[in-house]
């Protein structure tokens, strides 16, 4: 370990450093904080953790009260919230107590242990100039904070067969990846070169998934058939305001052609069968989800809109019953009489009538069409490509580099779109979409590569049958108001899991962009509710 660098811990044991817990009396909670968890950390700024306990759950310093009871729970029965802090595939520092995105007071108040951790990423670098955070470091070190963790359960409240992961965006994407990949014989090369502790198990109870940044190799595609309808994307942190150039119009056309056939491939089925009702009448869904070859037609589609409509109508419900913050009524907010602003560093929901596009009888909310939808209310955020960009300047494309080269492309199918354009555009094709073309298809040979992306999409391992331990339990909430990704991407995700058998609960939060969408308490219920309080 650096010397620079403070750590509480000087051996992996943690009964070693009893006397480095501390009571914070801001929160009534025991605390152990900047625990390094492998001893072959390369970025160990990073690669710590810190644990919360409530007070009832320790005697004093170190010494665990077995008994000690707080909301029906033990310090022995207690579930484990591990948040991670993964965001955009970047090495980022655990979080701690007052950090808003921490949310310790609702977990220990229900009495909840919490452990929140941090790992490499994307430009991580060891004390060599080494590149060492690229495909799968975030994971892998998550997976060794878990195998750490249960190494020193003699020492920590807490039941650790009952860890719930939690995370936002490539945290989301994180927490999804550490439920279906429990234990999974693909990651142990990796694990033991990370330091982990070999002999314990790195699966999860449950994942809470929020806005899951996933499937990435189909991540574009989605965006361009999602966005179709919007030729402009909006000045924002992710990109640059302005309308798409012919080629890039023409390149998200073909995009949004091979998502429709992608999707159809997967044989999505529809959880409610073929009954249930669509908008305004009775509307039958085939047991198959498809998409039509417009892109905005059949059931697939409708299936996305009936998610959107329960959105609307849940948070209008909330705002009528006046169970929400907001003290506008529905009526003001459809009709854009309010003042109301979507979580920082977002930017303000559009505060306009919205009554042209979006209905509201009291009871039910029903939304015109999906571009109705994009058009006036959630526009383009990104421009064509999104993820794997044309300028090679993501944070995907960053993760997915190597030590030659620290950004790559990692998709070709948007290459061999590109090259069908090339009768289009014959006299841009030999410049700058030529270019694009030879490094797209340059990822295509490259195994090493496409192994690394392969690891990071956890539909890869839904249905990977006895060599991982998946967890039993998946939430997944997203912003209907989040244009991060294609909202497809996380309802794919949703249904492959309950088609493998998972206990599932997904729903999109109305008026939430990319963030922890959410209603007050609802993560804790369903922590409850699956542990059996």
């Amino acid at each position: 370990m650096r010397e620079e660098i403070h750590v509480t811990n000087k051996t992996m044991e943690l009964q070693d450093c009893k006397g480095d817990w501390f009571f914070n009396e801001k929160h009534g909670c025991w605390c152990l904080e900047d625990i390094l968890y492998t001893e072959k950390a390369l970025a160990p700024e990073f690669q710590r953790l810190s644990i919360y306990v409530p007070a009832e759950y320790m005697k004093e310093k170190g010494e665990v009260d077995r008994e000690g009871r707080r909301k029906g729970y033990t310090a022995a029965t207690a579930p484990v919230i591990l948040q991670n802090n993964s965001a955009g595939y970047m090495q980022m520092p655990h979080l701690r107590l007052d950090e808003p995105r921490c949310n310790a007071g609702q977990y220990l108040d229900r009495g909840f242990v919490l452990v929140t951790c941090g790992n490499r990423g994307s430009e991580s670098v060891d004390e060599k100039g080494n590149w060492c955070g690229k495909s799968p470091a975030n994971l892998v070190d998550l997976k060794t904070v878990i195998r750490f963790l249960r190494h020193n359960m003699a020492g920590i409240p807490g039941d650790l067969n009952r860890i719930i992961s939690v995370g936002t965006s490539a945290g989301g994407a994180m927490s999804t990846l550490l439920g279906v990949t429990g234990n999974h014989e693909d990651f142990l090369p990796y694990l033991e070169e990370n330091g982990a502790f070999m002999e314990e198990r790195d699966d999860v109870f449950a994942s809470q998934i929020y806005c899951p940044i996933v499937d990435l190799e189909h991540a574009d595609l989605a965006y361009e058939w999602m966005f179709a309808a919007d030729k402009e994307n909006e000045s924002s942190h992710a990109g640059p305001a302005g309308v798409m150039t012919p080629f890039r119009e023409a390149l998200s056309a073909k995009l949004k052609e091979r998502y429709i056939t992608y999707f159809n491939s997967l044989n999505l089925v529809n959880p409610a069968g073929n009954r249930w009702d669509g908008a305004g009448a009775e509307a039958g869904l085939d047991e198959i989800l498809r998409l039509g070859s417009d892109g905005r037609s059949g059931s697939g589609y409708e299936y996305l809109m009936k998610l959107l409509n329960e959105s609307a109508t849940t948070y209008l419900s909330r705002l009528e019953a006046g169970t929400l913050e907001e003290s506008f009524s529905a009526e003001d907010y459809l009709a854009g009489n309010y003042e109301h602003q979507v979580p920082a560093p977002m930017m303000a929901a559009p505060v306009k009538d919205k009554r042209k596009w979006l209905s509201w009888d009291g009871s039910r909310a029903v939304i015109t069409s999906l571009d109705d939808y994009i058009l006036n209310y959630r526009r383009r955020m990104k421009p064509c490509t999104s993820f794997d960009t044309l300028g090679m300047d993501s944070g995907e494309n960053r993760v997915f580099g190597n030590g030659e080269k620290p950004f790559m492309h990692f998709n070709p199918e948007i290459g061999e779109a590109i090259g069908e354009l090339a009768e289009e555009f014959p006299g841009e094709f030999s410049e700058e979409c030529g270019k694009y073309y030879e490094a797209y298809m340059a990822a295509k040979g490259d195994k090493k590569l496409a192994r690394r992306v392969a690891l990071f999409n956890p539909l890869n391992y839904i249905e990977a049958g006895d060599s991982a331990d998946a967890a039993r339990h998946f939430r997944i909430r997203v912003g209907a108001y989040d244009a991060d990704t294609s909202l497809t991407i996380s309802m794919t995700l949703a249904l492959k899991l309950a088609m493998a058998g998972h206990e599932v609960d997904y729903a999109l939060v109305w008026d939430k962009p990319h963030c922890d969408a959410d209603y007050h308490g609802e993560l804790c219920d369903w922590v409850e509710k699956i542990c059996g309080q």
